[in-house]
């Protein structure tokens, strides 16, 4: 279907408008594609180099890559994975069919697990795990944010894997992440070598098995299964990460774990079945007042056991 870009003047114009009915159309609905992102994609170009030459009317070659991002939107396809590309706290990241599109209620992960360090400092040069990375983005906007924090992040898929790695390489963290395939704490602990990390960040899945088609089309049918599926109470993998962190964890060292809004007593009773061994187990809310994200601490002497 014509995207109408023969009325407009310029190409920017015209990406403006598509901009805003990529949004209408996408079944995902986050995040909003940006002009410039837009701009690269049919540019052909690497996003986040400094564009030009947008203050002018589109070639016909441009308006054909346009009309083919709207048909593939139009047929159900997320529009990250038709760009191939995600905004993520102010950062574009690589994504793939094999990778969770990044979101902002990821987004206020990040922000809670920043507002907590700041309150309750981090010791010196900080070791950091993502698990369940996907594309990377959590870990390297926590090494970004926390310069001095040695950064793993670790993922099943060798797929996911293979796009974070890119988007390491993409936004200058060769030396400060390092990456491990394999299930939860294996990797982790392999690169790691005897070092305890001192805070724990996860977006794992956590979509009851029952509900991910009633994501609706664009989720079931697009994203990977592998990313969504917390198993039938959708905390399958909250009660998998906190029992492995126990043996990855400093004495006082906190985890944090996305959760959906209406998951937060239920992961809290979770946290709650390792009796003492965690502390100050806490819900922590987004921006929008609702239920995010897991906190907890695992106690001294938990974590001084060999």
């Amino acid at each position: 279907m014509s995207s109408d870009l023969g009325t407009r003047t310029t190409l920017r114009s015209a990406l403006e408008a598509v901009a805003d009915r990529l949004d209408r159309l996408d079944g995902v609905k986050d995040p909003r594609p940006s002009v410039d992102l837009l701009a690269a994609v049919v540019l052909g170009v690497e996003p986040g180099n400094e564009l030009g030459g947008l203050d002018r009317p589109p070639t016909a070659r441009e308006q054909g890559r346009i009309d083919g991002l709207i048909r593939r939107v139009e047929q159900g396809e997320p529009i990250a994975y038709v760009l191939g590309f995600s905004p993520f706290c102010g950062r574009i990241f690589e994504v793939s069919r094999g990778t969770l599109i990044p979101r902002r209620d990821t987004e206020e992960l990040v922000r809670i697990v920043l507002d907590d360090v700041r309150a309750r400092p981090l010791p010196d040069r900080p070791l950091v795990l993502e698990l369940c990375c996907g594309s990377g983005c959590v870990a390297i906007t926590l090494a970004d944010r926390l310069p001095g924090a040695d950064v793993v992040a670790t993922d099943l898929s060798g797929e996911a894997l293979a796009v974070a790695d890119r988007n390491v390489r993409r936004h200058g963290m060769t030396g400060r992440i390092r990456l491990g395939q394999g299930d939860l704490a294996e990797p982790a602990a392999r690169i790691a070598a005897g070092r305890r990390f001192d805070l724990i960040v996860s977006n794992p899945p956590y979509i009851p098995s029952g509900g991910i088609e009633a994501m609706g089309p664009a989720v079931a049918g697009h994203e990977p299964l592998l990313a969504l599926d917390g198993g039938a109470d959708g905390l399958d993998f909250h009660r998998r990460i906190l029992d492995e962190a126990r043996l990855l964890l400093s004495p006082g060292g906190r985890v944090f774990l996305e959760h959906e809004h209406d998951q937060g007593e239920s992961a809290v009773r979770v946290a709650h079945t390792f009796g003492s061994e965690y502390e100050d187990i806490r819900v922590l809310r987004d921006s929008g007042g609702r239920d995010r994200v897991l906190a907890a601490r695992l106690g001294a002497r938990v974590g001084d056991r060999d």
